[in-house]
């Protein structure tokens, strides 16, 4: 299998959010931007498939040296020789892929986050970077592009997070502030036990309205003028969030089953926005607060 087909195989299979947004991508930008988010996939699952730390923690060495060995014009994986063609040509930093790593560390080390300032800041490191690459290999150098990324790395990172809540809560790792938790006087055990407990419904609410908010976000910052070179992560930013919608609409049954938007209406939605990026304003029902 040719590194390129690998990279889509893992990261944007047909019929997934990733697969149509890469559709409306520019052209020169699609096997970079696939690499991209195949290499967020391959080092934040690490965690999820070793049981044992140290095992994960040897992994995690092995990634950080194929980073440098990228950066030497020497890798090994099919992620990163995918990914190799965009460095030259884009001439994009490598530093910030590091930060995949350290979210990953943060995945062996910790079961919870005390805060949300201690989770965004795992959600900037599990994907700030990508989103970053992003928006420079699509040429942009503003300060709203900065912002925008950001945004959208945080706002897909907790969307992910809600999804997958029972997987990782059954794993021993949970994603919601233990503040939160706290405040409400309810623990990840009754929130797995009690899924449609009134204080269940608030604390999922409340998650649910974060990412919506860092999503509108994202949106509602970003420039005229940078949408048509940003419509890859403007098309997630709206697949995202109408997922959220939906999801919010329905109850947040996520505890119970998974939300997907169908393929048509990924389709709709995608090309909608990459040929009218200026008509793409915040949710319905405004941002959530």
């Amino acid at each position: 299998m040719d590194p390129e087909t690998y990279c889509r195989n893992k990261a944007a299979p047909e019929g997934s959010s990733l697969h149509y947004a890469l559709l409306f991508a520019p052209q020169d930008q699609r096997q970079g931007l696939a690499a991209l988010a195949a290499l967020r996939a391959e080092i934040l699952e690490v965690p999820r498939e070793v049981s044992d730390a140290g095992i994960g923690a040897v992994k995690l060495t092995w990634w950080q040296e194929e980073l440098q060995r990228l950066a030497e014009g020497n890798p090994r994986h099919p992620v990163t020789q995918a990914l190799a063609p965009s460095i030259d040509q884009h001439a994009l930093p490598l530093d910030g892929l590091n930060e995949l790593i350290e979210a990953a560390r943060m995945d062996l080390e910790y079961g919870s986050y005390p805060t949300l300032r201690e989770l965004t800041l795992y959600c900037h490191r599990a994907g700030g970077s990508i989103a970053e690459l992003t928006w420079r290999m699509g040429g942009s150098t503003g300060t709203e592009a900065a912002a925008f990324a950001h945004d959208l790395s945080i706002g897909l990172e907790l969307t992910r997070m809600l999804r997958h809540l029972r997987r990782d809560l059954i794993a021993g790792r949970c994603y919601i502030p233990a503040d939160e938790l706290s405040i409400r006087g309810v623990t990840t055990e009754q929130i797995l036990s009690e899924p449609e407990a009134e204080v269940t419904q608030s604390v999922l609410a409340q998650q649910a309205r974060r990412a919506r908010q860092f999503l509108d976000s994202a949106i509602t910052q970003l420039q005229p003028q940078e949408r048509q070179p940003l419509r890859y992560g403007l098309i997630l930013a709206v697949l995202y969030r109408e997922l959220l919608l939906r999801i919010e609409q329905d109850g947040i049954p996520v505890l119970s089953r998974q939300h997907h938007l169908t393929p048509l209406r990924k389709l709709w939605m995608a090309w909608k926005t990459a040929n009218w990026p200026h008509r793409v304003a915040a949710s319905p029902s405004g941002p959530a607060s």
